[in-house]
C-alpha cells in the first residue's frame, strides 16, 4: 500500500511526458489523485489496526501521524487538480502561458506530491531529508512557470533560501546520527530509521542531540515559512500559479512542520525535557505576531493570504509547543480544516486575478461580488472560516488550542495567541472588506467573468470544511488520537 502511494502521482506525472492532450493530463491528474485519496484512506483504516504500517525492510513506515498526512496532502492535490483544468484553460486561451508550460505542471505537480508522500512515508531520516529537498526542486519550477521577472525573482529567492535551510536542516540530520551512536548510545544500530531511534533515544549524547535539533529547526523552519526565516513565502506564493500557491499553503508548510515534528520527538525523548519545546513556542507566536501587521499592509491580494498562512502555521507550532494532549490535538486538527481552507482562498483569487487581470487591491477596485458573485459567495465562507469564526472547524481547533493552554496553566502563552488571533481578524476582514463587498467604480470597464471557473473544486473543499467541521467519524477521532500521543508522547 505504501509502495502504491509513491507509485501512483509518479507514474502519473511521468505519463504526462507522452500524453498528446491537455485534456487527458488534466483527467490523469484528477485521477491520479483520487486513487491516492482512496489509499490514503485505507491506509488509515490499515495504520488503526496495526498501529504501524511498515515496507520493504521497513524503508516506508506510517503511523497515525504519517497516515494523517497522507491524507491532508491527497485532499489538497485532488481540488487542486479538479481546479486546474479551467483555470490552465484560460490561461492558454490569453497566451499568458504556452501549451508546454502548462505540460509542465501536469507533470510536475504529480511530482511534488509524490515527493510530499515519500517526506511522510520515509522511515531512514535521511531519505525524508532527500524527499525534501525534492519537494523543494519540483515546486521551484512550478512557482517560475509564468516567466514574469517577478516571478523569477521570486523563484530564486525560495530555492537560494530553501536551499540555505536545507543545507543546515542536512548538518542537523548528521549531528542526530553522531548522537545516536556516540559511546553512549545503542551498539546495535542497523540503520538511521525514526522507528529504531525512538528505542534508543534515551541513550543518545545529549550535547550533540541538542546540535541536531537546533540545525533541524533552523533548516525545517525555513522550509516551513516560520519567521523570520518566512521571507521568501509571501514572493513564492503570490507568484506561482493559484493552483500550485493552494498545494504550497494547503500542504508543503506542513511537510516541513511534519520533519521538524520527527526530530521535536526525538529530542524530547532524548532529553526528557522542553528544550525542542520552547524553540516551537517562541518561532510559533514571533509568526503569529508577525504576520498580523503584514496583512494588514498588503497591496497584494495573493501575499496577504501568505501571511495569513504565516499565521497559522505559527498557531500550529505553538499548539504543539504547548504540548498538552489538548494543544496537539487541537494542532492537528487545525492543519485538516487549514488543508481545507486555504486552497479555497487561493482558487478565489485565481479567478480575480483572470478576471481583473491584477492581484493589486487599488486595480481590482470595490465591487467583485458584482462581477464574480459565486466566486465572493465561497471565498467569503471561506474567509470567514479562515478568520476562526465559528460554525467553522478553525473556530473549534483554535478554541482547543487556547483552552488547552489555560488548562494546562499556560495563560500568558494562551492569552498571546488570542491577541495573535485577534489581529489577524481584523487585518484580514479589513482587507478583503475593500474588494468584495460594495459597488463598481464609476467608469470600470465590464469585465469577462466565468462564473462557473474553479466553483466545484472550490465548493468540495468548502463541503468537506462544513461536514468535519460539525462531525469527526471516529476513525478519524481515533488517528488524531493516535498521532497526538505520538508527539505528546502521553496517551
Amino acid at each position: 500500500m505504501l509502495t502504491s502511494l509513491l507509485l501512483v502521482p509518479l507514474i502519473a506525472g511521468l505519463a504526462c511526458l507522452l500524453v498528446p492532450s491537455r485534456r487527458w493530463m488534466a483527467a490523469l491528474n484528477v485521477l491520479a489523485f483520487g486513487v491516492t485519496l482512496a489509499l490514503g484512506i485505507a491506509l488509515v483504516q490499515r495504520v488503526l489496526q496495526r498501529a504501524a504500517v511498515a515496507e520493504g525492510g521497513n524503508f516506508l513506515y506510517a503511523d497515525a501521524l504519517s497516515a494523517w498526512m497522507v491524507l491532508l496532502i491527497a485532499v489538497v492535490s485532488l481540488g487542486t487538480a479538479l481546479y486546474a483544468g479551467r483555470y490552465f484553460r484560460r490561461d492558454l486561451a490569453t497566451g499568458v502561458l504556452t501549451a508546454g508550460r502548462v505540460r509542465e505542471f501536469y507533470v510536475l505537480t504529480p511530482l511534488f506530491t509524490a515527493g510530499m508522500l515519500l517526506v511522510v512515508l520515509a522511515n531512514n531520516l535521511g531519505v525524508m531529508w532527500f524527499a525534501v529537498e525534492a519537494t523543494a526542486l519540483s515546486s521551484v519550477l512550478l512557482v517560475a512557470m509564468y516567466n514574469r521577472q517577478t516571478s523569477l525573482e521570486a523563484a530564486w529567492k525560495y530555492i537560494i533560501l530553501g536551499s540555505l535551510g536545507l543545507a543546515l536542516a542536512l548538518l542537523g540530520t548528521v549531528f542526530l546520527y553522531a548522537a545516536a551512536v556516540g559511546p553512549r548510545a545503542s551498539a546495535e544500530l542497523p540503520n538511521f530509521n525514526w522507528s529504531h531511534l525512538m528505542t534508543v533515544a534515551p541513550q543518545f549524547d545529549r550535547g550533540l542531540i541538542k546540535l541536531a535539533f537546533v540545525f533541524a529547526f533552523i533548516g525545517y523552519a525555513t522550509k516551513a515559512g516560520l519567521a523570520p526565516m518566512h521571507t521568501w513565502l509571501p514572493d513564492a506564493h503570490s507568484e506561482a500559479p493559484s493552483p500550485t500557491s493552494a498545494m504550497l499553503s494547503g500542504v508543503s508548510l506542513k511537510i516541513a512542520l511534519y520533519a521538524l515534528l520527527r526530530f521535536h520527538i526525538l529530542t524530547t525523548a532524548s532529553l526528557n525535557a522542553d528544550f525542542s519545546r520552547y524553540f516551537l513556542l517562541g518561532f510559533g507566536l514571533c509568526s503569529m505576531f508577525l504576520a498580523a501587521p503584514f496583512i494588514l499592509v498588503q497591496k497584494n491580494l495573493k501575499r496577504m493570504l501568505a501571511y495569513s498562512s504565516l499565521e497559522h502555521i505559527g498557531l500550529i507550532c505553538t499548539g504543539f509547543a504547548l504540548n498538552s494532549p489538548l494543544t496537539i490535538f487541537g494542532a492537528l486538527l487545525h492543519m485538516g480544516y487549514h488543508a481545507l481552507t486555504k486552497p479555497v482562498l487561493f482558487f478565489a483569487a485565481g479567478n480575480i486575478h483572470q478576471t481583473f487581470h491584477s492581484l493589486e487591491f487599488r486595480v481590482i477596485g470595490p465591487g467583485v461580488v458584482k462581477v464574480l458573485p459565486v466566486t465572493v459567495l465561497l471565498m467569503g465562507l471561506a474567509a470567514l472560516a479562515a478568520m476562526g469564526l465559528p460554525p467553522f472547524g478553525l473556530f473549534l481547533s483554535e478554541l482547543t488550542i487556547v483552552i488547552g493552554g489555560l488548562t494546562s496553566q499556560q495563560t500568558t502563552a494562551s492569552v498571546l495567541i488570542l491577541v495573535a488571533l485577534l489581529a489577524s481578524f481584523c487585518g484580514i476582514l479589513q482587507q478583503l472588506s475593500r474588494i468584495l463587498p460594495g459597488a463598481r467604480r464609476p467608469g470600470d470597464p465590464a469585465r469577462e467573468a466565468r462564473q462557473m471557473d474553479g466553483v466545484p473544486a472550490m465548493a468540495l473543499l468548502l463541503a468537506g470544511l462544513c461536514l468535519f467541521s460539525v462531525w469527526l467519524p471516529a476513525p478519524l477521532l481515533e488517528l488524531l488520537h493516535a498521532a497526538t500521543t505520538i508527539i505528546g508522547g502521553k496517551p
